[in-house]
Order: structure tokens, then C-alpha cells, then sequence
């Protein structure tokens, strides 16, 4: 049997508290209102999403000039962009939509070593040549940096499809909002691709080492 390859990435322990709360209250109650609790846990999961994908390879990196300032102006506008949809989004949530919500949130956890991760699926072409490209980096093999901007572009869609087309598809909206979400999101992909596509080809060996290590991290099986 093939394997199915996911991109987890590490929840908070705010973030683990406030979902696992929302996920039990929903299921213990599901007709009592919880949607007070949707806030916080989109605040936390856009910050956490952010040090994973963003935060920690330029940290291990320690990527400075042009190159990480390139990057971190696309960071600052996921972030602006990220956090005001969501915050739109999750407060025009309604008891109906709720129980959407707790499903599709429940369907993201995965439990690792103990510790709760947020996961989406990755194609599995994809997946392969993604594994097969960090593997041979890292194993020293030249050229690869081609294979690894696709694959992280895979990432990046993966993550747009799955952790923000899913949620959106939790909430009934209106023609308004559905054209306010997709702009959003037009803005968000472009950012993701730009930090993707000049980014990693301008960073030297020594660089991208320990990025593609951190990404590695991320790539599980099941």
C-alpha cells in the first residue's frame, strides 16, 4: 500500500488548550453556542502556522540582507492578510456552521510523539518528489533547487487549499464575502510564491541546508 504523505506542523500549547477545549465542548454540547471560543484559536493558528513555515527556517537560516528582507515583507502581509480574513470569517460562524467547524478542525490533529500537530495531506507525486529532493540534498547531490521550489509550491497550495479553503467552506457567506475571501487569498498565494521563488534559489548551500532539514521535519507519512 502507498504511503500518504502530510505536512504537519506543531500546535501551541495555547493553541492545543483552546482547540481541544472547542472540540470538547462542541461534542459534549453540540446545540449550546461555542463560538466565542473560534477567535483565540484563529489568532493562535495563524502564529503558529507563521513560526513553523516562516519563523523557523529563517531563524536556523539566520538569513540576513536583501534575500531575508524579501521575505519577511511577504511573512508581513500573510500575516496582516491571514489574521483579518480569519477574524471576518470566524465571526460570521453561526451555531449551523459549528459543528462543521469542530469536524473539520478534528479532522486536522494528528498526534505525534504526544504532542498535537495540524496536518493536511500532500499529493503523493508530489510528496514523493518533494522526500526524494530533500533526501538528496541533503545527502549532497547538486541541482535539486528546482525540485525544491516545486515541491515547497505544492506546500504552499496544499496549506491555502486545506487550512483556508476548508475552514472557508465551514461558514455560509454571502456573494460579498466569498469575493472579499478570494482576494485574500489571491494575496496570501502570491506573497507564499514570491518568498518561495526568489527566496530559496538566492540562498547559498550553507543556507538552504538547514531549511530543507526543517522541512524534512514537517513531511510524515502514514
Amino acid at each position: 500500500m502507498a504511503s500518504t504523505f502530510y505536512v504537519a506542523f506543531p500546535a501551541s500549547a495555547r493553541l492545543q488548550g483552546n482547540l481541544r477545549r472547542f472540540l470538547d465542548e462542541v461534542e459534549a454540547e453540540p446545540t449550546v453556542s461555542h463560538l466565542h471560543q473560534l477567535e483565540p484559536i484563529g489568532e493562535d493558528f495563524v502564529s503558529d502556522l507563521l513560526a513553523c513555515f516562516f519563523d523557523a527556517p529563517m531563524a536556523a537560516v539566520g538569513a540576513q540582507g536583501s534575500v531575508a528582507s524579501m521575505i519577511q515583507s511577504g511573512v508581513k502581509v500573510i500575516n496582516k492578510a491571514a489574521r483579518a480574513l480569519l477574524r471576518n470569517l470566524l465571526s460570521k460562524a453561526t451555531l449551523q456552521d459549528q459543528g462543521k467547524l469542530a469536524a473539520y478542525f478534528g479532522a486536522m490533529v494528528v498526534e505525534r510523539d504526544g504532542r498535537m500537530m495540524l496536518a493536511f495531506p500532500l499529493d503523493n507525486a508530489h510528496g514523493a518528489r518533494l522526500e526524494a529532493a530533500y533526501a538528496a540534498f541533503l545527502n549532497g547531490q547538486s541541482g535539486q533547487t528546482p525540485a525544491l521550489v516545486d515541491g515547497m509550491k505544492a506546500i504552499c497550495d496544499g496549506a491555502l487549499v486545506h487550512y483556508l479553503d476548508g475552514i472557508v467552506g465551514c461558514v455560509k457567506l454571502n456573494a460579498f464575502n466569498r469575493g472579499m475571501v478570494g482576494t485574500a487569498r489571491a494575496t496570501i498565494r502570491k506573497a507564499g510564491m514570491m518568498a518561495i521563488e526568489k527566496g530559496l534559489p538566492a540562498m547559498s548551500r550553507e543556507q538552504k541546508a538547514p531549511v530543507v532539514a526543517h522541512f524534512q521535519g514537517l513531511l510524515v507519512t502514514r
